[in-house]
């Protein structure tokens, strides 16, 4: 057990430190994936749904740039990334007009892949 915990303070400590390092990471550590959005749903329905588990910052659903109709998913952002982390712990999968919302991190593949180097220490 204190390898496991271990290894979370170290991860806890190299996204920290890659946060400091980048705004555009410290973001997205700080922002969750949401999908199977239904497509009547508004900003503001979701907005109330998400602040039940801590302040929310920004709320935006993703469009079709040629329609103009919602794509089924957003990214929601908060104040700190612990939020965030408690957003996917008990929102994913919470039941919003007969659809199970899935929550997840917003990171992107680069960002993942420069946090697992960070917490190796073997970043440069």
């Amino acid at each position: 057990m204190a390898t496991v915990a271990a290894a979370a303070a170290a991860a806890a400590a190299a996204a920290a430190a890659a946060a400091a390092r980048d705004p555009a990471v410290d973001r997205s550590l700080r922002s969750v994936f949401v999908g199977n959005i239904p497509y009547e749903a508004t900003e503001e329905q979701l907005k109330d749904i998400f602040s039940e588990v801590g302040l929310v910052v920004s709320f935006r659903l993703v469009y079709d740039r040629e329609t103009g109709k919602p794509k089924g998913y957003g990214f929601c952002e908060y104040q700190d990334q612990e939020t965030a982390l408690s957003a996917m712990r008990n929102l994913n999968g919470r039941e919003f007009s007969g659809r199970a919302l899935r929550v997840d991190n917003a990171a992107s593949e680069k960002i993942k892949k420069n946090l697992k180097v960070w917490a190796q220490g073997s970043y440069h």
